[in-house]
């Protein structure tokens, strides 16, 4: 029996970029479905790297999908922004499984609400 090839970072995007939703090509990503593959692959941690440094990278293209040579360039925008190891950055991103192989918790803004603890009013002296 023949072995499978391995996945490759360009083979990666393709999946991703068709995740949870089979009317997509595979040819442009959206910043969510880079995120999501990003969570899956551990790398945004909400520390070292956020949804934020994504965000504000991706949308200095001015458009609300990317191509595989765009998203290419955003990550190496991200990676040098960031200061990591390019290198190991899309080792990681290529080795991380197909999506939704592990389980990938994309924070909501109403999570906050659910935690929330109003601060003690403190005495007021008069």
């Amino acid at each position: 029996m023949a072995e499978e090839p391995g996945a490759t970072l360009d083979s990666q995007f393709c999946e991703f970029a068709k995740f949870g939703d089979n009317n997509r090509d595979g040819s442009t990503i959206t910043l969510y479905r880079s995120d999501y593959w990003m969570r899956q692959a551990k790398l945004i941690d909400d520390r070292k790297l956020t949804m934020t440094d994504t965000g504000i990278t991706f949308y200095k293209f001015s458009k609300s999908e990317l191509n595989w040579e765009e998203w290419k360039t955003f990550l190496d925008n991200l990676i040098e922004l960031k200061g990591l190891d390019g290198e190991e950055i899309k080792e990681i991103l290529t080795n991380c499984g197909l999506p939704g192989q592990s389980p990938v918790v994309v924070p909501q803004y109403r999570d906050f609400f659910l935690t929330y603890k109003p601060k003690e009013k403190g005495l007021i002296l008069g």
